[in-house]
């Protein structure tokens, strides 16, 4: 029985080897590159609006307020007051806003004693 040529493992190894490193695979891999800096563009330029729930001194009272956050993801910060339960419309805010300025981790839960 005789084989076809081209059956040892050099051949076929060869082969394969110049079938990856071929040009057809590098459309495919610019595609996903430019996926995938897309989606982390998206990422890091798109804010979502943040509830948080604190004491806020200036209204005497606990408040649910609702933050637009900036930066990239881990080091966003507060970056305007998109609406607060102590006002009314929420949306009306007309304080100054001295929430944006302590951040997330100056925000108490609780009233302090």
């Amino acid at each position: 029985m005789d084989w076809p040529t081209g059956y040892d493992g050099v051949e076929i190894q060869a082969w394969s080897a110049e079938r990856v490193t071929s040009t057809e695979w590098w459309p495919v891999l610019a595609w996903v590159a430019g996926a995938a800096i897309l989606f982390l563009l998206a990422a890091w330029i798109t804010s979502f609006p943040v509830r948080r729930r604190f004491w806020c001194e200036q209204a005497g009272r606990e408040v649910d307020v609702e933050f637009e956050e900036d930066g990239p993801p881990r080091l966003r910060r507060f970056i305007a007051v998109v609406s607060c339960t102590a006002f009314e419309p929420s949306t009306h805010v007309q304080c100054d806003r001295a929430c944006l300025r302590r951040g997330a981790a100056g925000l108490e839960l609780c009233r302090p004693s």
